[in-house]
């Protein structure tokens, strides 16, 4: 064995070694990511793990970060030299390195070939984790099997002479062939130029004023303007041109089957898509408002009946986005720690122009309010939770609302203007499927202390 040979088996093994010794540091970690983007690479990677991911997994020279396989390799080499055959050697330790070329320098090679078209790429790969924990091991296991393809390379002069014995024997009749095929190897190049991508800044220009739902057609612009505009949206086609993206589109259309209700973009350059997302949201616009009467129904039958004559008696069918409902009177208000003390208790908290109440986001709130001039007696039979707290109008508004939604059909509640109000929270919890109703009676009435007085459950109470 040559020095040159025995340099690069060392070479070989060593960075077998350490990959393995790195990849066994790596046992206990884990990680998650999620990312958008175009990177036709990475997609292709993925598309072939049903094939890639076997072989690593049941090829035995591919374990333990391909340190069998180079093993086998330079065993074999040594072994057919010392036999004093050397070309079977070579052959052998090729068999064996080449599998672990492919199968680990796959990831590392689409990896580079993705961040040279877009370093945004780098997302779709992990980040920086992503590439220590995923890249690096493969990369070194390359390097290895790379190391070991070049330790029996055959000698530069006997390469020559090969190469010059194989051209001599080249029917010069095989030009014409050979040209031919270059051609039609280049040539298809040129179809490779970016066209044109349109730079003009898409405007949304709703309908009616609203932007529609989730299925909603894209409302503004049209035909395939609108189609490009929507694609872009994401920055995922931002390096594709309007004509490719446009081929894209109309193959979506063709390939589209009802009930695919991801394939909205496409409704633009797509009439059955269009249609079909149209009847999807009446349907869906029907639906929730049929939900939306027989909940009102609901609420209109489960009025309350309070013990004493109430000053003033309002009622609301009220939704929320994550189940708060608040009154804020000053801005400061948005930068306290209201939520985590309404979670404390699971119902009500309240700081100086600051109101909150907590329900379950998945139901809507049958929301009945009761003004009195006087303390009223407290009800805890027929309820799950009755929470009381103290709270100080700093300009006479108590307007509960949903933050998201920023409007509520709740009249101002602070019946006395600035001052001092006790707040009795009463809670039941749902007994239908998510989307029906729960039921929420709030008592307002004139009150100076500040305790927080838990009826149910029954905790006592405090500041």
């Amino acid at each position: 064995m040559s020095r040159r040979s025995r340099w690069w088996w060392a070479a070989a093994l060593a960075a077998s070694s350490a990959g393995l010794a790195y990849s066994l540091t790596l046992a206990q970690h884990g990680f998650t990511w999620f990312s958008f983007g175009y990177c036709p690479v990475r997609d292709l990677y993925d598309a072939a793990t049903d094939v890639w991911w076997p072989a690593r997994t049941y090829f035995p020279l591919a374990w333990y970060s391909g340190l069998p396989g180079i093993v086998v390799a330079f065993a074999a080499h040594w072994a057919a030299i010392r036999a004093r055959r050397p070309r079977a050697g070579r052959v052998l330790a090729r068999v064996a390195a080449a599998p672990l070329l492919v199968l680990f320098g796959l990831a590392p090679l689409a990896f580079a070939l993705d961040l040279a078209r877009d370093a945004a790429c780098l997302d779709r790969w992990g980040g920086a984790l992503g590439v220590r924990l995923i890249l690096l091991p493969d990369a070194v296991a390359a390097v290895a099997a790379l190391c070991a393809l070049a330790a029996v390379r055959m000698p530069r002069h006997r390469l020559r002479r090969a190469l010059s014995l194989a051209l001599l024997r080249l029917p010069r009749r095989s030009a014409p062939v050979l040209a031919v095929l270059v051609l039609l190897t280049l040539l298809p190049v040129a179809d490779l130029a970016v066209g044109e991508i349109t730079s003009r800044p898409c405007e949304a220009r709703f309908v009616d004023g609203r932007s529609g739902g989730a299925h909603a057609v894209p409302p503004y612009g049209a035909g395939e303007r609108r189609f490009l505009c929507d694609a872009r949206e994401s920055g995922r086609f931002a390096d594709i041109s309007d004509q490719d993206l446009l081929t894209y589109g109309h193959a979506a259309c063709d390939a589209y089957r009802p009930g695919d209700d991801d394939a909205y973009v496409f409704a633009a350059v797509c009439p059955p898509i269009a249609v079909d997302l149209r009847k999807k949201q009446a349907a869906d616009e029907a639906a929730y408002r049929q939900q939306e009467a027989v909940n009102q129904r609901a609420c209109d039958s489960a009025t309350h009946r309070p013990r004493v004559r109430p000053l003033r008696v309002v009622r609301a069918l009220m939704g929320t986005d994550y189940g708060v409902i608040e009154s804020l009177e000053t801005e400061a208000a948005l930068d306290d720690d209201l939520l985590t003390r309404a979670q404390a208790n699971g119902l009500v908290a309240a700081l100086p122009g600051h109101l909150m109440v907590i329900t379950h986001s998945d139901f809507d709130n049958c929301l009945t309010a009761e003004l009195y001039r006087r303390r009223p007696p407290v009800e805890a039979s027929g309820w799950d939770r009755v929470v009381e707290v103290g709270y100080r109008s700093l300009a006479g508004r108590i307007e509960l609302m949903d933050p998201i939604q920023g409007e509520s059909d709740l009249p101002n509640l602070a019946f006395r203007g600035r001052g001092r109000y006790r707040i009795r929270v009463h809670y039941r919890v749902p007994a239908g499927e998510p989307g029906s109703t729960q039921d929420l009676l709030i008592m307002i009435f004139p009150g100076a202390d500040e305790w927080t007085i838990e009826y149910l459950p029954r905790r006592g109470s405090s500041r």
